[in-house]
């Protein structure tokens, strides 16, 4: 990475939609979306977001949730949506360990798990150098089956068991986690404790298990199971004695994380970044600064020797340089409270993705005393399965900050000098971490300059060209109006068109009622004229049968006169 010239594309991924997760009825809580809001900001006006591709956030899928939680839990979390009640959220809530749930935190965790393997995918893919995902809510907490302290779905995990597991063609086949944020990711530690593919270090406040979340998950002697024993890494701080810093945190990355990282060899690194160690964080009680984090984070990009100073005006530094992961970081964000502090933090983090440059700069503060112990008991307690951890440690004094800035103010540029020289004087230890960025981005200001001077000759060669551009446009636009113009009275007459058509399809709706009404009215006439003509026949027949029977009756009748008549001239001549 050192001495390359080459621009790093780095991703940076933000989406408005994962502020919709906040408390149910507006109250204050430090897991709120000015976290991400703030980081953002901060990277627009620095004008870092324009040097990095940016990126919108995308839903995770449940099959690749499912990779590391529960369906039941990928279920509770999908269904925390707009359309359930808040009591029930709230009742869920309840039930959970320092959660709280709104109508947007479903598709807010969704998104932050999604927008992870996206950046993570990315690359892998080569696509991308390195990448910071700024997602809430945060994720290492998060257990299988269980949400807990502000996370709902493990966004790291995720990611890295979608690399692993979903896609093989990429050829990650070991990923280092490492994990910063001030609490003990308890969660990415259970979802990996037997799998020797993934190494997590985690160096956090424990305070003899005292401090969230609490238990002895997060103590040195976990180290894994099975065939993943020996692929857990816990450096746990107690902070009875002292605040913890720059110089704790880096004497644990020379000392450990380095070693078993060139052990290790991985495929790529993921970066739980969580910011509450940073000095001033409400939760967290250490001391890390802004510039703290760049070290850091600049020792996974490359080994070093733990300290890198100026050795002469000419700015030369040493230092013992090798990538790890071929320089593939992605970083999540997890957690970090006080807004300005995160934000500081995550824009030297992204000013080291961009500038791929080693550390121009010593801790000069002391370690706590019982740093180095700490570090000697987890070294015993991993040697037997790292044996770069085996030896003993040649401890050393930490050399001074180079008194004679006199000897670097002159490589600067001259504007720059008297406000440096104020701030070391004054002694403001941004000042002073200002001064040291300058020393870093001069170069590039240079580089930047040549590229300006360069493309402003391009563009005094393109100017005549652009004039007569401009006057094509004019002309366009003089046409563009007069057709404007001609849409507009076309458009005037289509309105008029409509209003007629309106009219007639009115006109045309009531005829079709009334035409159904007349047809109704002459249906039941037709069947009232069907029936009286059916009954008329049938009358007709039977007066017709009742005329025959009449007929026969007379003629039975004449017959019986006849008879009687006979019977009557028999009588009287009987007499």
């Amino acid at each position: 990475m050192a001495g390359e010239s080459r621009k790093r594309k780095v991703g940076l991924l933000y989406d408005e939609r994962m502020c919709k997760h906040d408390t149910p009825d507006g109250e204050d809580h430090p897991e709120c979306p000015n976290r991400i809001k703030a980081i953002w900001e901060m990277l627009q006006r620095s004008g870092l977001a324009q040097r990095c591709v940016v990126l919108g956030g995308s839903k995770a899928e449940d099959k690749h949730l499912e990779l590391v939680h529960t369906k039941e839990h990928v279920n509770l979390v999908k269904g925390l949506s707009t359309k359930k009640k808040s009591s029930r959220r709230n009742k869920i809530a309840s039930r959970l360990d320092s959660i709280y749930l709104n109508g947007g935190s479903s598709e807010a965790a969704y998104i932050a798990a999604g927008s992870v393997v996206e950046v993570a995918e990315k690359v892998a893919e080569g696509e991308l150098d390195s990448g910071f995902a700024i997602v809430r809510p945060p994720g290492h907490h998060a257990e299988e089956d269980e949400a807990m302290g502000f996370c709902l779905f493990n966004n790291v995990a995720v990611a890295a068991s979608y690399l692993l597991n979903q896609r093989p063609d990429l050829g990650i086949k070991k990923i280092l986690i490492v994990d910063w944020d001030v609490h003990h990711g308890n969660g990415t530690q259970k979802m990996f404790w037997k799998d020797p593919r993934v190494l997590v270090f985690s160096v956090h406040r424990h305070d003899g298990g005292s401090f969230y979340p609490k238990g002895d998950d997060g103590d040195y002697d976990k180290v894994g199971e099975g065939p993943g024993e020996g692929f857990n890494i816990n450096v746990p701080w107690d902070l009875e004695e002292g605040r913890c810093g720059d110089a704790d945190y880096l004497a644990v990355w020379d000392h450990i994380l380095i070693p078993v990282a060139k052990e290790f060899k991985p495929d790529i690194i993921l970066i739980s970044a969580g910011f509450d160690a940073a000095i001033g964080d409400p939760l967290g009680g250490c001391s890390v600064t802004p510039y703290g984090y760049s070290v850091m984070l600049e020792k996974v990009c490359t080994a070093t020797d733990w300290f890198v100073w100026f050795c002469s005006p000419d700015l030369q530094y040493f230092s013992q340089l090798k990538e790890f992961a071929q320089g593939k970081i992605v970083m999540a964000l997890e957690g970090g409270y006080r807004l300005d502090i995160v934000a500081e933090s995550s824009l030297v983090c992204v000013v080291g993705l961009l500038e791929d440059r080693p550390v121009e700069c010593s801790i000069e503060e002391h370690t706590m005393d019982s740093t180095r112990p700490l570090i000697e008991a987890v070294r015993k307690r991993l040697s037997p399965y790292w044996p770069s951890l085996a030896d003993e440690i040649q401890w050393k004094a930490q050399p001074p900050f180079p008194p004679n800035l006199d000897e670097l103010l002159p490589r600067l540029h001259r504007e720059r000098q008297d406000a440096l020289r104020d701030m070391w004087e004054k002694g403001f230890v941004r000042g002073k971490q200002l001064a040291l960025s300058l020393c870093s981005s001069f170069e590039v200001a240079l580089e930047e300059k040549e590229a300006l001077q360069t493309k402003v000759a391009e563009l005094q060669g393109e100017a005549s060209d652009k004039l007569r551009l401009q006057v094509s446009l004019d002309r366009y636009a003089a046409e563009a109006k007069e057709a404007s113009e001609q849409l507009t009275q076309v458009s005037s007459e289509l309105r008029e068109a409509k209003i007629d058509l309106d009219f007639h399809r009115e006109l045309f709706k009531k005829s079709s009622e009334e035409k159904k009404l007349l047809e109704g009215e002459l249906q039941k006439e037709a069947s009232d004229k069907l029936r009286l003509r059916i009954s008329r026949d049938r009358y007709a027949a039977e007066v017709k049968e009742a005329a025959e029977q009449l007929a026969k009756v007379r003629s039975e009748l004449r017959e019986v006169q006849i008879d009687l008549n006979l019977n009557r001239k028999k009588a009287k001549k009987v007499k």
